[in-house]
């Protein structure tokens, strides 16, 4: 095995969790690293041309409605695997990770990659808080340890030999751009409806703006639109 292979993150990380968890993963193969890339927010996205670098790629996402963050699935349609090695790590918040894995790694072969291994990691919730501690502080001290044992894993198979893994994907069932538009009339409304429930949120229609660009700025959905104060 070359010792100079290089291995790198790329990732979708709202809240940094998934960010963490990769970064734990990479530290830990001992691999020589290629700078990680950060799909998070919208003009990230916009600018990414689907260029890496690693010879081993570490992909992350965070689990939501049992599926990878819409925002990430187009960035993805642009990379070429050329028969590298990758690696999908789902990072759920304490409930299910369902099938998000597998979705990740049909999308990686499909775009040329080799699988050399998957795991899934429990991250703190988006909803948390002390009412609702789903998965609060995680990951912790004992998630940490384990994705650095399963970063010792990766760099022995690949000292090994690597060879990939197979993962069924015959059962998923993907939440596609087509799929999202068809959702119910007044889905998202429910969804949102669920939410003030569960955290006791209030909305008010009449805050106040000073313009300061923070909250669009780090919108990871983009959806902020401060010259028209609309939201989409």
């Amino acid at each position: 095995m070359d010792t100079e292979i290089k291995i790198q993150g790329l990732y979708f990380s709202a809240t940094g969790t998934t960010r963490k968890i990769l970064s734990t993963i990479e530290e830990h193969t001992s691999l020589r690293s290629a700078s990680p890339i950060d799909l998070t927010l919208l003009k990230q996205r916009e600018s990414f041309t689907g260029k890496i670098e690693g010879d081993v790629i570490l992909v992350g996402a965070p689990v939501y409605h049992g599926t990878m963050p819409l925002p990430m699935m187009e960035p993805l349609e642009r990379l070429e695997g050329k028969g590298k090695w990758a690696v999908p790590v789902a990072v759920y918040g304490n409930r299910s990770p369902e099938s998000s894995v597998e979705e990740l790694a049909k999308i990686l072969r499909d775009r040329g990659f080799k699988i050399l291994a998957a795991a899934s990691f429990v991250g703190e919730h988006s909803l948390a808080s002390k009412d609702h501690p789903w998965g609060l502080g995680r990951p912790d001290q004992n998630d940490l340890e384990a994705a650095a044992k399963f970063a010792e894993g990766i760099k022995e198979k690949l000292y090994s030999g690597p060879s990939e893994i197979q993962i069924s994907d015959s059962f998923l069932n993907f939440f596609t751009r087509e799929t999202v538009r068809s959702f119910p009339e007044g889905y998202h409304k429910k969804v949102a409806d669920w939410v003030k429930s569960v955290v006791g949120m209030t909305f008010s229609q009449d805050i106040v703006c000073n313009e300061c660009m923070i909250c669009s700025n780090v919108c990871p959905a983009g959806a902020i639109k401060v010259d028209s104060k609309e939201t989409v």
